[in-house]
């Protein structure tokens, strides 16, 4: 059934494309995040704009090597290019609405912040006030579920943060010890392994507890780059809740993609959710505040979130939003050309589900919407989003014509899988002529994985959920929802560790041709390297501009200490078993970002640390005073944005974009003190000297010789920064790119 059937009697809790020439490395240029509303974003039909200012090329012809442009902030365009069609094409004029609905509070369903379609874009559906974004409206909560009663969690709470008192006697990190649980980095100047996971995932950062197995995602290249589900925590000042959920909002994630990928295996394929992962191969969770006011409308919070960035063309943004005001609501581009300048391959989406639906059986749906089901012309269209052949995930009776539903699928555990007989959206291999042959059809969606993606595997097996039986109901009134607890489970596969740096670069020997190379996050002195795993491989030897500089075995590398405006080229060749080094892959030239000088008053930069690639970030994108600075995977969202203003004396502040305040000490300027946001003020603890050096920047404490690095306390996500001694390692320096 669909997630929500007048039926249902609910349990309560339930590519790169081909580029023959050259892919540009972006700085300056990229997509607008922060700057743009939704219109803005959506009308855009160039999605690779941002990929205009060449500060290198890659040096390929496949479709699945070469560069994947990267602004520096995380900023991208699309991994496969194309361009969006400017608006939806369907089969027939859908009929405009006459109405929009009576809210329902009480059972989540509430109209503010939509509106009757002032064009044919959203015809059929509502339009989301004063944007370019249609929805088909709040879906109905499941048979007997109060929204207003939280979802308990499903998982372990994350550990407790870290004291913020400075130890005593502390002292700087080992660079291996930052690096546990991460991609392996190499130096590029010695040559040689400074720490990380030889699997990307297979150990946990130290502080941080484990994810579970069913946690456990398809990692996909470096985790960020390219088109990918970002899942977001929302939550106004004062309810956040993210320790206590966040391993349950890892959890509903990975039920989400058990729910596709056991969807296509239906029609012998394999499909995977191409989330924003982190380097466990679990879905990175990013924890953001609203206002009051924002949260209680859908249109309301999306504004929101694209003003604090959350607007990227390459990102489908899956909301898991502390409030009472929906069980949930998604925007749904209804277009039906199957091609792939489709609307609905392109972001921002939205999907949001309120606290009272909490589960990956709901996230499932609303991303379904996002992706592009239902569209009006598919066989068993409800004509306003959903389906009428159960039992599926997407099929309820629903406003405004409230249909007659049929089943035509009896098994009741398809209630927490998408299309039923893969006819109407949702189908891996459709036969010639058939609908889904002829229009859009979601298992072609770039926002997912066909295969196994290209980093560790942990092989998902998804065990149908039992569904309680269901009475049907005589009223076209809907009265279904949707599953609010799935149980999918997920086994991760053994991933192996790094091996010994060699110094010498073997000889080729015959055997496997290295896989193609991807470069992206390109900075002055650093770069991500990644590529697809090959079977059998007992390792993988990193070459640069032909020489190796280490062995790893993970499919995703950092490098780092590279030289700022520099031409690379860098090449992968696979290990086996006894040794014996094959060819190397198809090589890939990138350039560095150039050495920009001190920073402008009034531009706007991302913080990059020398050794993690991460980015300085305003823990939470909290207003609050006192909000603490960690280091967290690279964004390009508003709280990893800073300016940095004249403080007399060759000093300056460090002001964040997100809230206009200024990093200051935590206290007195002593080895391990944290630092956080204040008011701006000319107070001394808010004034830094810059150093640069190697294409980035020591930041110092003014006054004091202690600089900002990487502490060891493990911050939900990141580390805390703090000052340290000296002592010229890649974790105390900083490059500082300019963001749009």
């Amino acid at each position: 059934m669909g997630h929500r059937s007048s039926e249902l009697r609910r349990r309560r809790r339930r590519r790169l494309t081909r580029r023959s020439a050259l892919v540009a490395a972006v700085v300056a240029a990229g997509l607008v995040a922060g700057t743009l509303g939704i219109r803005t974003a959506l009308e855009s039909t160039a999605v690779n704009s941002a990929v205009t200012a060449a500060e290198g090329a890659a040096d390929h012809s496949g479709s699945q090597a070469g560069l994947v442009s990267d602004d520096g902030s995380g900023e991208t365009g699309t991994a496969e290019g194309g361009t969006q069609a400017p608006a939806p094409k369907r089969d027939e004029k859908a009929t405009p609405l006459k109405s929009i609905p009576k809210d329902q509070p009480e059972r989540g369903l509430v109209y503010a912040g939509l509106s009757l379609p002032s064009s044919d874009r959203c015809g059929g559906t509502l339009e989301v006030t004063g944007s370019a974004q249609c929805s088909h409206g709040p879906d109905v909560p499941p048979k007997g579920v109060d929204i207003h009663q939280d979802v308990p969690p499903v998982a372990a709470p994350a550990g407790q943060a870290p004291t913020l008192t400075p130890p005593a006697g502390a002292q700087p990190p080992a660079a291996a010890d930052l690096l546990k649980g991460a991609a392996p980095v190499l130096d590029a100047t010695q040559k040689a392994l400074l720490g990380g996971s030889g699997s990307a995932a297979a150990d946990a950062a130290p502080a941080a507890p484990a994810a579970p197995a069913a946690s456990k995602l398809v990692c996909e290249g470096d985790g960020t780059s390219g088109n990918r589900v970002q899942a977001v925590y929302v939550h106004t000042p004062g309810n956040d809740r993210f320790a206590q959920y966040l391993a349950s909002f890892k959890k509903w994630a990975a039920d989400v993609d058990v729910i596709y990928n056991a969807s296509a295996a239906e029609t012998g394929g394999e499909r995977h959710v191409r989330f924003v992962t982190e380097s466990d191969c679990t879905a990175s969770v990013l924890n953001v505040q609203i206002s009051d006011a924002e949260i209680q409308d859908f249109n309301a919070s999306n504004r929101a979130l694209a003003a604090q960035g959350f607007n990227r063309k390459d990102r489908k943004y899956m909301m898991f939003t502390d409030a009472k005001v929906y069980c949930g609501i998604g925007t749904f581009a209804g277009d039906e050309r199957p091609g792939q300048d489709n609307l609905s391959n392109f972001g921002p989406s939205y999907g949001r589900t309120d606290s009272g639906c909490w589960s990956g059986s709901t996230a499932a749906h609303e991303l379904g919407h996002n992706l592009g089901a239902v569209n009006n012309s598919a066989p068993n269209s409800s004509k306003a989003g959903h389906c009428t052949d159960e039992w599926d995930i997407m099929c309820y009776s629903d406003a405004p014509n409230y249909p007659q539903m049929r089943t035509v699928c009896p098994d009741r555990a398809h209630d927490d899988r998408l299309d039923c007989n893969h006819d109407d959206y949702y189908n891996t291999s459709p036969a010639p002529g058939s609908y889904l042959a002829t229009h859009w059809n979601v298992a072609n969606n770039r926002f997912l994985v066909s295969g196994g993606g290209t980093g560790p595997n942990p092989t998902p097996t998804p065990t149908p959920t039992p569904t309680p039986t269901r009475t049907p109901s005589p009223s076209p009134t809907p009265t279904g929802g949707p599953t609010t607890t799935p149980t999918p489970t997920a086994t991760p596969s053994p991933t192996g560790t790094t091996t010994p740096t060699p110094t010498p670069t073997p000889t080729p020997t015959q055997g496997n041709t290295g896989p193609d190379m991807t470069v992206s996050q390109v900075t002055q002195n650093s770069a991500m390297l990644s590529w697809p795993a090959v079977p059998a491989a007992a390792g993988y030897d990193v070459l640069l501009n032909g020489q190796t500089i280490g062995t790893v075995r993970s499919t995703v590398v950092g490098v780092v200490r590279l030289a700022p405006g520099t031409s690379y080229t860098v090449a992968v060749a696979v290990r086996d078993a006894a040794g014996a080094v094959g060819k190397p892959g198809r090589a890939v030239t990138f350039r560095t970002v150039a050495d920009a000088g001190r920073p402008q008053p009034g531009t706007r930069y991302t913080m990059v640390n020398g050794l993690t690639g991460q980015a300085a970030d305003l823990w939470g994108s909290s207003m609050n005073d006192g909000t603490v600075a960690i280091a967290y995977q690279r964004t390009g969202y508003a709280n990893q944005k800073w300016q940095f203003e004249d403080a007399g004396n060759g000093a300056v502040r460090i002001k964040s974009v997100r809230s206009g305040k200024c990093l200051q000490l935590g206290g007195t300027p002593v080895a391990g003190q944290y630092v956080a946001q204040q008011p701006c003020s000319d107070a001394a603890a808010q004034k830094w000297q810059l150093t640069a050096g190697d294409g980035g920047f020591t930041v110092t404490a003014d006054g004091s010789s202690l600089v900002l690095g990487l502490s060891e306390r493990w911050y939900y996500g990141g580390w805390l920064l703090e000052l340290q001694q000296p002592n010229g390692r890649p974790y105390q320096s900083w490059s500082l790119l300019k963001t749009s």
